[in-house]
């Protein structure tokens, strides 16, 4: 028989699940209609289609580990490579939001900004490209770094407690893999937004001049592409603290500690919601949805 508090964290942990799935799945079903259609998905639909399919696995993860670490259900996995594929793929979902989140900063940030550098005008003109190989390349190397996860990772059981180790318990491993997998997105999407909310300010300063030009269509846009960003930043941000404190102690046994599963549980619902509401073709698809109803 279960606490009661263990029974309001099955009920909560099944909410947040339900959530993030109907949010994410949304996502993903507009694109792939779009898709059946025959529309041509731009870079930015690429980068937030990823971010719906692996906000989906990210959500089952998260709720997945959270269940076995409270429930202490490591019976489930009979062998220590089942244990280690798994935590090699919560990884990877975990690593990759914060990768995806830097890359559509830097589509907003190259399609948002007025270059005279050579580079970066041929990079704009190629960014559908660009960004495909970018997906690619990111996953190539998340995989290379978590990949030592499977073989290193088991199980120690000693009486009653289940301790697991790895090579990333280790200063150095660890060092490199928070650095590449975690602290190099969050830089690069906090460097794309400052950039280009300098550049959105002077463009506003100048067309300041002009009221009548003022709040036209394309600064309404540049305007709600930076306040996307900003949350989604701030959704990463958020994430990536609670990364790094749940990193420090790997423990559930305390209020603070269920905060920050939690916390970590909630951003691929976060992110869903952000998206939906701030790119244009999915809020219009999610307005119809809910005038149907």
């Amino acid at each position: 028989m279960l606490s009661k508090f263990h029974q309001i964290l099955a009920f909560a942990l099944f909410i947040t699940w339900t959530c993030g799935t109907v949010l994410n799945s949304s996502i993903v079903a507009v694109y792939v209609s779009d898709w059946k259609k025959g529309l041509k998905l731009g870079a930015c639909d690429q980068i937030i289609l990823t971010m719906g399919c692996n906000n989906l696995l990210m959500q089952s993860f998260l709720t997945f580990e959270l269940m076995v670490l409270t429930y202490q259900l490591y019976g489930l996995f009979t062998k220590d490579i089942l244990l280690s594929s798994f935590f090699f793929g919560f990884n990877m979902a975990l690593s990759l939001s914060l990768w995806l989140t830097a890359w559509l900063s830097s589509y907003y940030y190259l399609r948002l900004v007025n270059f005279s550098n050579r580079f970066f005008i041929r990079l704009k003109r190629g960014i559908s490209t660009v960004v495909v190989y970018c997906l690619l390349g990111t996953v190539v190397g998340l995989f290379l770094v978590h990949m030592p996860v499977i073989w290193t990772m088991h199980i120690i059981r000693d009486q009653n407690i289940t301790k697991i180790n790895s090579i990333f318990n280790d200063k150095i491993p660890f060092l490199f893999n928070f650095t590449f997998s975690c602290y190099l997105p969050t830089s690069m999407t906090s460097f794309c937004i400052v950039l280009t909310l300098m550049s959105l300010l002077k463009h506003i300063h100048k067309m300041k001049q002009n009221t009548s030009e003022f709040w036209n269509p394309q600064l309404k846009n540049h305007v709600k592409a930076c306040r996307t960003m900003l949350l989604l930043f701030a959704a990463n941000l958020i994430l990536f603290l609670a990364i790094f404190v749940s990193s420090l102690q790997y423990n559930t046994g305390t209020i603070g500690n269920y905060v920050i599963w939690f916390i970590m549980i909630s951003n691929p619902s976060s992110q869903a919601i952000i998206l939906l509401f701030g790119n244009s073709r999915l809020a219009t698809a999610w307005s119809k949805f809910l005038s149907f109803q």
